[in-house]
């Protein structure tokens, strides 16, 4: 690796050049890279939405969700299909395996889908997979001073929704809520009647009055002339002057009117609202144009003052800024402290600063190879750059150190440095080179996960390698120039340690103890540890939920509405408070479809305020809904701040699925870390059933008559403030009891008959949510748990369902199984496992490449188990658990702590050319312990603020506590123990060589003597 030291010498203009115009587009780069929170990266499962009209649980199941259910048997890596159907609605989610690309398989899903024959009425599926590109950058409302209409919602389409369009780097605008209004026709059958207007003439009314007909072209004065019949309404009144007859009009049979959305509730601080959210291109940059739009909304407020408000309730680019200036100032604290490390010991400013230039240059490179590759600025790039930066000094600190020890009664010259370099640049390469190892191979992890560490990986690569070019060329340049007049001080001889490597040397067997007793213990530690979930304990917002019995009517669901918002419009510190309720079509294009019995609210606190109090002061007021359940929880990017674990109890009779869910329910609500146990076992809701007589009438059509009396019918549609308006013709027969729907008079090809006649007609219960999986019928048992043991929480669980098969506790035909999160987070840790086994295969190519010996390899991999202990060991004292944060801090730690290993092994193998095996080893010792101990320290205080660092409500915590409580105890021990372990078991493994060399020495002793 001289070549690039010899270069840098011979061409120091050329040199500087490269240095000053890094430093440049290094800034300018840093600036111009789209900043985002997280990276694109898909979830594992496809969401299925499907909106249905009037059609209840039982018939969307059968009609709806089986048909959908088969027709995705053959998509190709599907892991399982959960779905859950309920009045008016299902929802399926199809999750699959994680290696299996997501997009493809969501054309597949569509694929099968579009050849599905669905009922009528029921509205076209919506297939969604969520990616974290998609997430909104800004989320705000319009709120009007008057009911939204027509009027409103062209307002919003026509002037609002361009202002956003047109904003530079807006990738999508969407608008929720805010549903055009309906015209309802409500008849008098007793003035219809007098009118002697047929009944059947009104279901085609509209027919042929709105229309827009070319009847062909005929010649005009020697001209070609189009002729176009047209019949337009575009207005209530023209509806209500229908003439019937000669002597009746429409208004003279019937109460005509807009209708009001009766079915769903969307509201914002009390009142309807309509949801604009904002996503941003691929190559925008959130914080840019989070403020754009920001600056948007305030003209809007002024220009539209008095007609309408738009208020901003959650700004990504905010929290991307936050996020983002929160790891840079973790990124320039911890190479404040690394730089304070390496003063200490050196007590030169110039060669600190020789040493320290690699983190400001090794970062704009890495800035400028970010851009290259099209990796955006964002929590976990940060994080990449935040757990290197003291790495980043490492190389330069080997490299002037073993200048600055070599210096005395030596002129600055190229040779010198050239050979000084040579001398340790071997080391420093191979040490670089194992760490890029390790991170490299997490390009090619499987699903998800890849998405997420890919940029974190590729960060962390370019910084290494940046700084590895930057300590063989610009730091023996610069040492050079600087170093010229430096005095090398006499350093008091340490005695301490050579004293401890002699006497460890001379008693193998109590190293060779502890490290038996280290792997021993690590294993038992490992196994014995809770592993659990990343635990996001800060919160963007708050989440409520009321959840009502099955059929309860929705106006008593509306003053539950309104008893909720009354509590949120008096509480203190809340900027804003969403309301979801009801069946809403616009969230089945977002996969966010929700029981018709559920009213969500996301309550969003001022700055300042403790969601975690907000969070009890509401649960207190459970007592004001006596027929709802109500539930709050503090929640950020993924959801409710509650980590779960969830068991599916699946079988072939509901009442022995219940049975069972009831038994799982009890046992896991036993072990140790399950906080609440709860179940999805909705209660049934009360249903007419109408067995019709097969000898007296056809059921089709019996059903068909039944819901034209009783539902309303859309019958056409008119303009009305020039939006298309569908007109519908209401009930004709006001249903209250079971004994109306027997009275109720029915034509059929023999006349007018009762149903009661034809039909048997009787109330009965039937079930009001159906959960399916697989095909089959299933009820999930859903366990609140402790973050920190949700991967043991499952695996117990796991062990007693094994146990309940062999018994068959659940029932003969009815089983039980672990799935949701908590298989995600396991399938994460084994994939870093298998990660980590793979890495370290890579590390000891390399070290066999470039040392050339099996067994200088495998001394230097014996310090892995002795960071292994160190890093169990910081989790076990900050009572953290393992995670996906931890686990790659263990990834880390197999590229970090090898590095000192190398190097002092380096040294020991040079000496060997002029000294004996123990020779070697002391003066290795000696001449390395400086380096080795400025470079684990500059690493270690380089990682402090990430100890400390507050983790962001909006981001997944992969760079956080755990990971630098891992690397810092880590290296600490390993560092340490490496000092002594590795000497010892170098020369164990040269022992004959060893031994050899002694007798030589003893009998050149004997000689001298004699």
């Amino acid at each position: 690796m001289t070549w690039f030291t010899k270069w840098a010498l011979r061409n120091k203009a050329a040199l500087a050049f490269a240095v000053v115009a890094s430093m440049i587009f290094g800034i300018f780069s840093y600036t111009t890279i789209p900043m985002e929170l997280m990276p694109s990266a898909d979830q594992p499962y496809v969401t299925i939405s499907v909106v249905g009209n009037g059609l209840d649980a039982v018939s969307m199941d059968e009609q709806v969700t089986q048909p959908i259910e088969k027709a995705l048997n053959g998509v190709i890596g599907k892991r399982d299909v959960a779905a859950q159907t309920g009045n008016n609605f299902t929802q399926l989610s199809v999750t699959f395996e994680s290696d299996i690309d997501v997009k493809e398989a969501k054309q597949q899903i569509q694929e099968r889908i579009s050849m599905v024959n669905l009922p009528n009425g029921v509205m076209k599926p919506y297939i969604v997979n969520l990616n974290t590109s998609e997430i909104p950058i800004v989320d705000l409302g319009l709120t009007f001073d008057k009911e939204i209409g027509n009027s409103e919602l062209n307002l919003v389409e026509n002037e609002i929704m361009p202002k956003f369009q047109d904003l530079k780097g807006v990738g999508n605008v969407i608008t929720n809520g805010g549903r055009n209004q309906q015209v309802l026709i409500k008849v008098d059958p007793a003035k219809l009647a007098a009118a002697k207007y047929p009944l059947e003439k009104l279901y085609t009314l509209l027919q042929g009055k709105n229309a827009s007909v070319a009847v062909g072209e005929q010649s005009i004065n020697n001209e070609a002339t189009s002729i176009i019949v047209t019949g337009k309404l575009e207005s209530l009144d023209e509806l209500k002057n229908i003439q019937l007859n000669n002597r009746t009009k429409l208004q003279d049979v019937a109460d005509i009117t807009m209708q009001k959305d009766t079915s769903s509730i969307t509201h914002l601080n009390g009142k309807n609202f309509i949801d604009v959210v904002i996503q941003k291109d691929t190559t925008s940059n959130a914080v840019t144009l989070g403020n754009q739009v920001a600056d948007t909304v305030k003209e809007i407020n002024k220009e539209y003052k008095g007609t309408l408000q738009a208020r901003i309730f959650m700004n990504l680019g905010d929290t991307v800024l936050d996020s983002i200036n929160s790891m840079t100032r973790e990124v320039l604290t911890g190479a404040l402290f690394a730089t304070l490390i390496i003063w200490l010991f050196l007590r030169s400013f110039k060669m600190t600063l020789i040493t320290i230039v690699s983190i400001p240059l090794s970062l704009c490179i890495t800035m400028i190879l970010l851009s290259f590759f099209g990796v955006t600025l964002n929590i976990l790039t940060l994080g990449g750059i935040a757990v290197s930066v003291g790495r980043l000094v490492d190389d330069s600190i080997v490299v002037v150190e073993n200048i600055y020890r070599r210096k005395k009664n030596n002129e600055m010259s190229p040779a010198f440095l050239v050979e000084a370099v040579k001398e340790v640049g071997a080391a420093i390469t191979s040490s670089t080179l194992t760490t890029v190892a390790v991170f490299l191979p997490m390009l090619i992890v499987s699903g998800g996960l890849r998405d997420i560490v890919a940029p974190f990986a590729i960060t962390i690569t370019c910084s290494l390698l940046s700084s590895l070019l930057v300590s063989l060329t610009v730091v023996p340049a610069m040492s050079g120039r600087m170093m010229k007049k430096v005095k090398v001080k006499e350093h008091k001889q340490n005695t301490f340690y050579p004293s401890i490597l002699k006497w460890s040397l001379n008693h193998k067997w109590l190293p060779i103890l502890l490290v038996v007793a280290i792997v021993i213990g690590s294993i038992g530690l490992f196994a014995a540890m809770p592993k659990g979930s990343v635990d996001q304990k800060d919160s963007a917002y708050v989440s409520i939920g009321l959840h009502y019995k099955n059929g309860t009517p929705f106006d008593e669901m509306k003053d539950g509405v309104e008893t909720m918002e009354g509590i949120l419009a008096d509480k203190k510190g809340i900027e804003n408070y969403l309301v979801l309720a009801g069946i809403n079509e616009d969230a089945a294009k977002y996969g966010n479809l929700q029981d018709s019995s559920v009213v969500q609210f996301m309550v969003f606190p001022k700055d300042g305020t403790d969601s975690a109090k907000l969070v009890k002061d509401i649960r207190k007021t459970k007592d004001q809904f006596t027929n709802a359940e109500l539930t709050a929880e503090t929640a950020g990017l993924l959801g409710p701040n509650k980590t779960t674990v969830s068991v599916d109890v699946i079988g072939k009779n509901e009442d022995e699925i219940k049975k069972a869910a009831d038994v799982v329910k009890e046992k896991i609500s036993k072990i140790d870390g399950v906080n609440s146990v709860e179940s999805n076992d909705q209660n049934t809701k009360p249903a007419i059933s109408i067995t019709v007589d097969s000898t007296l009438a056809n059921a089709q059509e019996i059903s068909q008559s039944v819901y034209a009396m009783i539902q309303p019918a859309v019958i056409g549609s008119i303009k009305i403030d020039g939006r298309t308006t569908n007109v519908k013709l209401g009930a004709l027969k006001e249903i209250q009891s079971a004994d109306d729907l027997k009275d109720l008079q029915l034509m059929t090809s023999n006349g007018p008959v009762q149903l009661s006649d034809i039909a048997k007609v009787e109330a009965v219960q039937q079930q009001g949510t159906i959960f399916s999986k697989d095909g089959k019928h299933y009820l999930q048992v859903t366990a609140a748990v402790d973050p920190d043991k949700m991967v043991d929480v499952a695996g117990k669980i796991q062990k007693q369902i094994v146990s309940w098969d062999q018994k068959e506790t659940l029932g003969k035909d009815t089983h039980a199984q672990v799935t949701g999160s908590a298989m995600q987070s396991s399938d994460d840790l084994t994939e870093l496992g298998k990660l980590a086994m793979f890495s370290i295969g890579i590390v000891f190519m390399i070290l066999l490449i470039t040392l050339k010996s099996f067994r200088a390899s495998i001394a230097i991999l014996i310090s892995l188990p002795l960071a292994a202990i160190g890093s169990l060991l910081g989790l076990v004292v900050t009572h953290s658990s393992i995670n996906i944060s931890s686990g790659i801090g263990m990834l880390m730690l197999v590229g970090i702590v090898v590095t000192n290993a190398i190097v002092l092994v380096d040294r020991i193998r040079h000496n060997e050319e002029t000294m004996s095996i123990r020779e070697s080893i002391m003066e290795a010792g000696t001449v390395r312990l400086r380096p080795i101990l400025m470079t684990a320290l500059a690493t270690v205080f380089a990682m402090l603020p990430l100890l400390v660092t507050h983790e962001s409500a909006m981001s997944l915590n992969l760079v956080s506590k755990g990971l630098a409580v891992v690397v810092i105890f880590g290296l600490i021990v390993s560092t340490l123990l490496t000092l002594i372990v590795i000497p010892t078991f170098y020369e164990l493994f040269h022992f004959q060589k060893v031994k050899k060399q002694r007798l030589q020495a003893n009998q050149a002793a004997n000689t001298l003597n004699q």
